[in-house]
This record gives C-alpha cells, sequence and structure tokens, in this order.
C-alpha cells in the first residue's frame, strides 16, 4: 500500500513541476518581486510549506489576480487533500486531463470544496479571477469537510460563507464594513487567507490528537500506549504530557500523571538510586511493576521538563512546592549519573553515555534551573544550569565528529565512539536530530543543518513514511518544523493523518506519537503567525 501512494505521490509531483504556478517542495521560485511588498513573508511561507509557487525567472506576480485554477491548488494543498488520480472522470469540460489543475480540481469536487452542481453548463473557468465570495464558500467548505462542527452546521444551514469567515477571522472586511463578495483578490492577498486557512486547519489536527491522547489516559493518571499494548513506560508518558501542556484543558491531566509518577518514585530502587521510576505492565485490572527500567537518565530528564512545562503553562507554583522533594530527587539522580566529561551514563548498571538521553538530560536541568529561579531558589538554579551547560560542552566535544559531518550516537565506557551505520535508521541517524530538538544547539547553526542533512541523506524517504524502522517516528516531523524544513514537515504530517490518525491509530501509532505530532503543528502554526505579522 506505502509503495503505491509513493508511486501516487511521484506522478502527482510530475504534474506539479510542469506548471508555473506549482514549485517542488523546498523551492521558492519567487522572490525579486516579492522583497519590501507588504505580503513578502506571507508570501515565502506559502512557499515554503509547499502551497503555492512562482513564475519563471524567480517572480511571483504578487499584485496579478489570482485564478480560480490557482486558488483552488492552493486550498487543496492546504487541506491536505491528495488530489485526484489521472484516471479520474472529468468533471468540468475546460479543464481536461491535460490540464495542470486537472487533479486539484477533481479533488476539490470530489471532497466538496467545489459545488459542480453551481454550474450545471460544466465550465470551471480556470483562468478566471477567482471572486473573493467564491474564495469564501471554498475556504468554508474545506473547514466543513474537515468536520468542524460549527462552520458544518452554520454553512449547511445559512450558506453564507462570507459572513462565516468573516466571523472566523480567515477573511477580512474592507475599512466600509463590506465584504466585497464580487471583488477580486491579488495573489498576494490569496496568500495571507491561505496562511490564515492553514493555522486553523493545523490548530484542528493538533486539538484532536491532544483529545485522543486523553482517551489513553487511566483514572489513575497513566497514559496507555494504546494499540493493544500492555506497557506502561514512564518515560513515554512524560513525553505524551508534554505536548498535553500547549492546551490550558489539559493541565489537570498532566498535573493528574505527575501525582501518579511521584507516587512511584523509589527511594531507593534495587540499584541503589534514588528518584527512578520502574515500567510497568497491564495485567487485567491491575497495573504490575516489572522492577526496572530502560535508562535512569532518560525517565528523569524528560520528568523534569514534563514539570517544568507544566509550571510554565499553569503558574502552578503550589505543586512544584508540594512535590518539590521529589522534583529535587530526580535532579539529584541525573548529577549523580553524571561524568567528569558532563555527560550522563544511562543507568549505573549500563555505563553507556547516549546522544538521545544526554539532549533529554541537558534540557531537563535547563528547564528545572529555570523553575529554580522562579522559586527564587537563585544559587541552587545557577549550579543546576552549570551542571546542564557541562553536558552541552561533552555533547559538543565528545560526540560531534567534523569529518564526519555527524554526532555519534554514544560513548561506552571504554571511550569508543558509536557512529551511524549506512541503512540503520535507529539508534544512529535518529540521533542526529535530538540535539536541535532538545535545543541543545540552535537551528541555525552549522552543525544542525549537517546532522540534519545526514538524516535527509541517509533516509531521503522518511517525509513518506519510510523511515527504516516499524515505528513512525512522529519527532521527525517535530525536527523538521523545528528546522524550518516545512515542506518535508508537512507532508510527513500529512502521510501520517493519511496511514496512521485516519485508519483509526492502530499500532504502530501509539500516545507520544500523537504527542509528536501535535507539538510539530505547533511549531509549523508559529512560523504562520510569523509569515502572517
Amino acid at each position: 500500500m506505502l509503495k503505491k501512494k509513493n508511486i501516487f505521490f511521484t506522478v502527482v509531483l510530475l504534474i506539479c513541476l510542469s506548471t508555473n504556478w506549482i514549485s517542488p517542495a523546498g523551492a521558492s521560485p519567487a522572490g525579486s518581486d516579492i522583497e519590501n511588498h507588504w505580503a513578502e513573508k506571507a508570501i515565502e511561507m506559502v512557499l515554503d510549506l509547499g502551497i503555492a509557487g512562482g513564475y519563471p525567472e524567480e517572480f511571483f506576480l504578487p499584485e496579478q489576480p489570482v485564478t480560480r485554477a490557482e486558488f483552488v491548488k492552493m486550498i487543496v494543498a492546504a487541506g491536505w487533500v491528495l488530489p485526484a488520480i489521472s484516471g479520474a472522470g472529468q468533471t468540468y469540460k475546460d479543464v481536461g486531463r491535460e490540464h495542470w489543475a486537472y487533479p486539484f480540481v477533481e479533488a476539490a469536487v470530489a471532497a466538496g470544496i467545489v459545488k459542480a452542481s453551481e454550474d450545471p453548463e460544466r465550465y470551471f473557468e480556470p483562468d478566471r479571477a477567482i471572486a473573493r465570495g467564491e474564495m469564501a464558500a471554498m475556504a468554508g467548505r474545506l473547514l466543513a469537510c474537515t468536520r468542524q462542527p460549527e462552520i458544518a452546521a452554520e454553512g449547511g444551514l445559512s450558506n453564507n460563507w462570507p459572513a462565516l469567515m468573516l466571523g472566523s477571522g480567515i477573511f477580512y472586511g474592507y475599512p466600509d464594513g463590506t465584504f466585497g463578495e464580487g471583488n477580486s483578490s491579488t495573489r498576494a492577498e490569496a496568500c495571507a487567507v491561505i496562511l490564515r486557512l492553514k493555522d486553523r486547519l493545523l490548530a484542528v489536527e493538533a486539538e484532536r490528537e491532544r483529545e485522543w491522547i486523553s482517551t489513553t489516559q487511566s483514572p489513575e493518571g497513566y497514559f496507555a500506549l494504546s494499540g493493544g499494548r500492555t506497557d506502561v513506560i514512564p518515560y513515554f508518558c512524560n513525553l505524551t504530557g508534554m505536548a498535553l501542556c500547549g492546551d490550558p484543558q489539559s493541565l489537570d491531566r498532566v498535573k493528574r500523571y505527575l501525582d501518579w509518577n511521584f507516587s512511584r518514585l523509589n527511594y531507593p530502587d534495587r540499584w541503589g538510586l534514588n528518584g527512578t521510576i520502574y515500567d510497568y505492565r497491564q495485567e487485567g485490572d491491575l497495573l504490575v511493576s516489572v522492577d526496572r527500567y530502560d535508562s535512569a537518565d532518560s525517565y528523569a530528564a524528560t520528568l523534569l521538563t514534563l514539570a517544568a512545562d507544566y509550571q510554565a503553562s499553569s503558574n502552578d507554583l503550589s505543586f512544584i512546592r508540594e512535590h518539590y522533594r521529589e522534583l529535587s530527587s530526580v535532579e539529584e539522580l541525573i548529577i549523580t549519573l553524571q561524568d567528569s566529561d558532563g555527560l550522563i551514563w544511562a543507568k549505573t548498571d549500563l555505563k553507556i553515555k547516549y546522544l538521545m538521553d544526554n539532549c533529554e538530560c541537558y534540557r531537563g536541568l535547563k528547564n528545572w534551573a529555570r523553575v529554580l529561579d522562579v522559586l527564587e531558589y537563585k544559587e541552587l538554579s545557577a549550579l543546576c544550569d552549570q551542571k546542564a551547560e557541562m553536558i552541552k560542552t561533552g555533547i559538543i566535544e565528545q560526540f560531534w565528529d567534523e569529518d564526519k559531518s555527524c554526532f555519534a550516537w554514544a560513548v561506552d565506557q571504554a571511550g569508543i565512539k558509536h557512529y551511524p551505520v549506512p541503512g540503520q535508521s535507529y539508534p544512529g541517524i535518529f540521533a542526529q536530530i535530538y540535539p536541535v530538538t532538545f535545543g541543545v544547539i540552535p537551528p541555525a547553526s552549522e552543525i544542525a543543518v549537517q546532522a540534519y542533512q545526514k538524516l535527509n541523506n541517509e533516509l531521503p524517504s522518511w517525509p513518506g513514511l519510510e523511515v527504516g524502522d516499524p515505528f513512525p517516528w512522529a519527532i521527525l516531523g517535530y525536527a523538521a518544523a523545528v528546522m524550518s524544513d516545512l515542506p518535508r514537515a508537512g507532508v510527513f504530517l500529512k502521510n501520517c493523518r493519511t496511514t496512521y490518525i485516519g485508519s483509526g491509530r492502530g499500532f504502530p501509532w501509539s500516545s507520544f506519537e500523537g504527542a509528536f505530532y501535535a507539538r510539530a503543528c505547533d511549531s509549523i502554526r508559529n512560523r504562520i503567525k510569523d509569515g502572517l505579522r
């Protein structure tokens, strides 16, 4: 099935490359005529998202009226609506299979975005400047077909799409209070509309995924992995909770999980460590400890980050004070495992330093230092921050290899560095994105760019879900968004929605995969907001 999808995607891409309105993902052919234009940032964002393209010779023609064909292509791309295959029927007499907009027009008809019944003559007029009223109707129908209840209900009752789109903030009216339904829009204005629409669509995607994640939470507070799995792994629960911190309505769920986690910390565990937590498994109605954990450092680090995220989102300092003893023991656990080079051992009985774990430890201590500062424990905050900086230094000095232009994914007790193996995605290739994802290095840094390029060189088809691993690794989409690689991020998220979310979120999709999916949507939205400023 996946191979068929890839063949289909290739066919559509070839069609796209043959037109002057559509550009390949990652290419931004427009530029020379948008500099200092009022919509320059919005146009660049639409180009980066792969929703639209420019004309030859690096022209975008921002003041040229947008045509019906151009806007349909934009709205289909923005809504992740699959273009029609070449064997589909022909709805309109003037948009045949040879027309560049054919797959997008037919897809819009199939999705209900374009109503063929409105033109019994069956002429689409693809090259006519589209009216604002027509644009509003297409935008409203797209929102309705994505099952947004308020839009679908109101649209079905009144069919007054201009009023609905004004009310939703997708369209702006004129200073005199009119909508101007019969007026045309420029290509620049269309880009601004599409960005506001895309922001709304991504907000719904993130909200729905968080709603589903909430259904995986047990009455006791932990998050099940779903997909029929009976194991309960606190590390994955921590990652899941981080996504919920982005939703004010979900903060009580995060607090309930933190309470569950704190109540199960070991003092000490079987290896003599305080502040660790074991994995569990579900046996009928019982939750049974397996008396072990995969790693002590990652579990502790992600718990600190989650607690800090909860505090930042809720301003609930009383809860942090109430559990200060537990959180301090978790911090101390990480520092206990810290070696003289600044790096953190995975656990006492596994003397190896993982790149992934150390990036998480850096972020955990950095975030906890911020909380300590808010608590006005200035000296403790400075000490914790210093320990985090030691990890950062160790990561750059011990893991990064300038000659190989990549990170080692581990350093063992003998000091031997383990590097990515061609054709083996986990852990070496996937580890390359962790330093930038967890904020050890900035996205624009040369090291971040080279490490991300290593991922793309070794796994060029990862946006198509060919990740070389049984699991989807939704963190890849989040990393791409952090790196501002919006074309790959968008394709990857669209494929996740089609392959996993749209088919019921069965195995191997899980709550923490959904968490990174939601966070990726949030990250892209933040960049869209920048483009609209």
